[in-house]
């Protein structure tokens, strides 16, 4: 236990000794100070401390605090040991005035305070006027609520610049951001010339009331040449300005304002159809885009673009894109919206127009901008030629005897050598044979079809419709949706018995849900701009039903009542 008490006593003992060891203080490298002028705050520990026992937070009331460097240093002399740990902060005086630098307490050791006074920048500026300096403005000081505001920096150079960097200004609730580039100029200044580095930056308030834009900081190095240099090695001087500030209002929305808010000063609708404008054909895709543009706001401001369409076509929308540019010093944002349209019959189709309120920031009223009713001459589909499906010699049909010609030409050449009667002889002879034979062909056919039972799952094609089908599957089987597309409508025209029937028009006589969302999700992978891999196997299995089943004429005279039922 007295062991115990003796530690403690003597941790105390060297707490106390080491506390009153050190020694701090706190001075800055000039004083006055102009308001937009850097000076250096540096405190000096001697003595064993911690490099983060100094804090400079509290000193962003009145000034802007920029970088802080630590350095320390260990003397021995005569086996004496000293240490110092040095701090050292730029600052800048954010207003005019008289302000205090408060105490500092480092490791329980404090500094005395320091007043700096702050004079503006008229009161100091010499004849030949700065070396350096920085002005700010804005094109507004008031805007509404997401309104575009330019802000304009200005840095005025009296000196060669070695390096340097300017950073953006600062806005809480705000998006901040750099339009076009750098211009850099020449300009004389109260009798001073200056080498100008002007640039421009887009805010975007997202939050009403009066706001404060804090300058931004510029950190550099400029040739100091009242400093002797040492051979090719010329002299610089490390410099801060910070540039002033600015104050905007900003507007909330008005409270009689029920639409999508997009305030801007000019905004616009175009739209572009593609391919021949002059001939729309029934059954071929249109595709329009549509094109919503708007100055002085970002691509995330602008609404999505809501078009109407009649019921008698179908849509498939591709997916939109935004962009955001600069032109001018002004961002302008598009968003474009393509669209595929496939009308289903011939005729006139009018297309709705369409309408995007938007807030002039100008007249500061409610405006629209219009895309008007259009009307489109659809024409009917293009009908498939027939010599485009061959047809295979082995199923041809059989061709018909005609044999009157042949023994007309052949009585005509006749010389009269031969008598008149064996010419009639031998035509009625071939009349009567003609005769047998059609006789003969229809007694085969009634035994034929007398023969066989009526089965309804086995269903008879005509040879124009397995040449059809043998196309259409071919297509299907290779996963092939453009052949697809090209044989499905043939195909299914002659199911419905109509040749000309477009796709849609068989579609519609057939009434089939599922048959009608397969072949949407074949067309949504032919025209969506975002292609996805169409696969066949759902199609198929539906056609193959239809088939085995028959086409629609065949499945009607099997579900109509006999014309003389069996007693």
């Amino acid at each position: 236990m007295p062991k115990i008490i003796v530690c403690i006593v003597v941790f105390m003992v060297s707490t106390m000794l080491r506390a009153q060891s050190i020694e701090v203080s706190a001075s800055v490298d000039k004083n006055p100070v102009m308001v937009d002028e850097s000076f250096i705050l540096s405190v000096v520990a001697n003595g064993e401390v911690d490099r983060d026992a100094f804090d400079s937070s509290f000193l962003m009331k009145d000034f802007v605090v920029g970088r802080t460097s630590v350095s320390s240093q260990t003397k021995m002399i005569n086996f004496d040991t000293t240490r110092s740990t040095t701090w050292s902060t730029v600052l800048i005086p954010k207003n005019k005035g008289r302000f205090t630098i408060p105490a500092f307490n480092i490791e329980g050791s404090q500094t005395k305070p320091i007043e700096v006074l702050v004079i503006p920048v008229t009161a100091n500026a010499s004849e030949n006027g700065r070396d350096l300096f920085i002005t700010t403005d804005v094109d507004v000081e008031q805007a509404y609520l997401a309104q575009q505001i330019r802000y304009t920096v200005k840095l005025h150079l009296g000196k060669d610049l070695q390096r340097g960097s300017l950073s953006s200004p600062t806005l809480e609730n705000a998006d901040i951001r750099q339009i076009g580039k750098d211009k850099e100029y020449n300009e004389v200044v109260d009798g001073r010339r200056y080498r100008i580095i002007e640039r421009s930056f887009a805010i975007i308030a997202q939050q009403s009331g009066t706001y404060t834009i804090e300058g931004p900081l510029f950190e550099g190095e400029v040739i100091d040449n009242s400093r002797q240099s040492f051979g090719f090695f010329n002299r610089s001087k490390a410099v801060n300005r910070v540039g002033p500030s600015q104050s905007i209002t900003v507007l909330p929305i008005p409270s009689n304002y029920d639409q999508h808010w997009l305030p801007s000063a000019f905004v616009q609708l175009d739209d572009e159809w593609q391919g021949n404008t002059r001939e729309f054909i029934a059954g071929e895709p249109i595709t329009r885009t549509i094109t919503l543009t708007a100055i002085g706001v970002v691509e995330e401001q602008l609404p999505k673009i809501t078009s109407a369409y009649p019921y008698s076509v179908k849509t498939y929308p591709d997916q939109a894109e935004t962009t955001t540019v600069e032109k001018d010093d002004t961002l302008i944002a598009q968003r474009k919206e393509s669209i595929a349209i496939i009308p289903s019959q011939a005729g006139e189709l009018i297309i709705p127009e369409v309408r995007i309120p938007w807030f002039n920031t100008i007249t500061k009223k409610t405006e629209y901008a219009v895309l008007a009713e259009k009307t489109l001459q659809i024409l009917p589909a293009t009908t498939q030629p027939t010599t485009a499906i061959p047809i295979s010699p082995s199923i041809q049909t059989a061709p018909q005897i005609t044999p009157q010609a042949p023994v007309q030409s052949a009585l005509t050449n006749q010389t009269n050598d031969v008598p008149q009667y064996w010419i009639w002889l031998t035509a009625s002879v071939l009349l009567l044979w003609i005769m047998t034979l059609a006789m003969w062909w229809r007694h085969v056919s009634i035994i034929k079809s007398s023969s066989k039972q009526p089965n309804n799952s086995v269903v008879r094609h005509t040879q124009s419709e397995q040449i059809l089908w043998k196309n259409l599957e071919k297509a299907l089987n290779q996963n092939a949706s453009l052949d697809t597309q090209k044989y499905l409508p043939l195909w299914l025209g002659s199911y419905i018995n109509d040749k000309n029937a477009t796709l849609e028009q068989s579609l519609k006589v057939i009434n089939d849900t599922h048959l009608s969302d397969a072949v949407n999700s074949l067309l949504a992978s032919r025209y969506a701009k975002n292609r996805s891999e169409w696969q066949s196997k759902e199609l198929q299995q539906i056609l193959r039903k239809m088939r085995k089943k028959g086409s629609i004429e065949q499945q009607t005279k099997r579900n109509l009542s006999p014309l003389y039922p069996a007693t």
